[in-house]
């Protein structure tokens, strides 16, 4: 999009180069989506590769490049401090990786304080691989799926009321649950008092 040129102030632009592989413009009166160009510094390498950083007319600041771009601060940071902070003073801050691309995620210790909502979305499976997994000061835990399993070597289920599973022919009174692991041991026990006691909780 752009405008007549008599409706262009081409009197307040600035154009430095300096060199075939860097230039400064400044107040470009053309239109674009994001209106003119407020300034732009761009730079070209021997490979042929381009990177774009400044400002357009509505304001907004943008950085673009065709390789990897690195943000790295915290040189002289004591350990702890912040090293990096992106900050939404206003709105929401959006991370995208187009159109295949992952997003990694690594730290000695991940983070994620909500004072409202998290929400989760994936297309395929959510996968947890941890040591320990635990929820803690839930007032209500609710698991809805089509088929739900529970494998594990121990499984203690317990509360302060019975257990209530609801079915499609009702709900079921659950007051003590049992499970014998099926094994050698079990297999020489079957028949006898002490078959019982292998694998038993409440």
């Amino acid at each position: 999009m752009t405008q007549p040129a008599k409706n262009q102030n081409w009197q307040k632009r600035q154009y430095d180069s300096f060199g075939p592989h860097f230039r400064i413009e400044s107040a470009n009166p053309e239109l674009g989506a994001c209106g003119n160009i407020a300034y732009n510094l761009f730079a070209i390498s021997d490979s042929k590769d381009t990177s774009n950083v400044g400002m357009m007319g509505n304001g907004q600041y943008q950085i673009f490049a065709d390789q990897c771009i690195t943000i790295d601060g915290g040189a002289k940071v004591n350990p702890g401090g912040v090293c990096v902070l992106i900050k939404g003073s206003q709105g929401d801050v959006c991370i995208n990786s187009e159109p295949n691309g992952d997003i990694r995620i690594n730290g000695k210790n991940i983070i994620i304080d909500a004072t409202q909502n998290i929400e989760l979305t994936a297309g395929g499976k959510v996968t947890i691989d941890s040591k320990e997994l635990t929820a803690a000061t839930q007032t209500d835990t609710v698991i809805a799926a089509k088929n739900l399993d529970l494998d594990g070597s121990n499984i203690d289920i317990g509360g302060s009321t019975d257990i209530t599973l609801i079915t499609p022919k009702g709900p079921i009174k659950v007051k003590k649950i049992i499970a014998r692991d099926v094994n050698f041991v079990s297999a020489c026990l079957k028949g006898t008092a002490a078959a019982g006691a292998v694998g038993r909780f409440k």
